[in-house]
């Protein structure tokens, strides 16, 4: 360990030789997505969609920062929500009794003007895991009101072949601070 002159610890030198910094980036990892991907027209329910990262923390005492810009649009009308899981598993997800309210880190309404648009929602969580196994964090998609309702990632609603249609690529990005 390397040690300020107050006593505490500044840095740690492994045993792989890697230098490891409390409040610093150790590693960063990203998950892009570089086709366009439409969710299920059969539920309700949230579904992994192929956006994700995988990171294996060096220290139980790591934070990981989740960013990400994520590209998205549906059908005039619908509602969609998105939100991060890890391991397959909610995480930092408001804590209120919410009744039938949806818990996500992104909802929205697409309304008549907005379908031809691509919405560009960002995603900015930190989270304690408290391991060093690996942890994959998977952006989940789902349409709650209505089961056939569509959330498109990287793509409009409307998607004609036509000039004014695009394609995009949405990223999820994760890093480690030192604890």
């Amino acid at each position: 360990n390397i040690a300020h002159t107050n006593g505490t610890v500044a840095a740690t030198v492994a045993s792989d030789g890697g230098v490891y910094v409390k409040d610093h980036v150790l590693q960063v990892k990203q998950g892009i997505l570089t086709t366009s991907f439409s969710s299920s027209t059969s539920s309700t329910a949230f579904e992994n969609s192929p956006l994700n990262v995988i990171i294996t923390p060096t220290s139980t005492s790591s934070k990981i920062l989740i960013t990400g810009m994520i590209n998205f649009s549906a059908n005039q009308s619908q509602h969609i929500a998105l939100k991060v899981v890890k391991n397959g598993a909610d995480f930092l997800l408001n804590t209120e009794s919410a009744g039938n309210r949806t818990k996500a880190h992104l909802i929205y309404f697409i309304s008549p003007n907005t379908i031809y648009s691509l919405i560009p929602g960002n995603v900015n969580l930190l989270d304690s895991p408290n391991t060093t196994s690996a942890l994959t964090y998977t952006l989940q998609v789902g349409t709650p009101y209505a089961a056939a309702y569509q959330v498109h990632l990287n793509r409009q609603g409307v998607d004609s072949d036509i000039s004014h249609n695009g394609r995009t690529v949405s990223t999820l990005t994760a890093m480690e601070i030192g604890g």
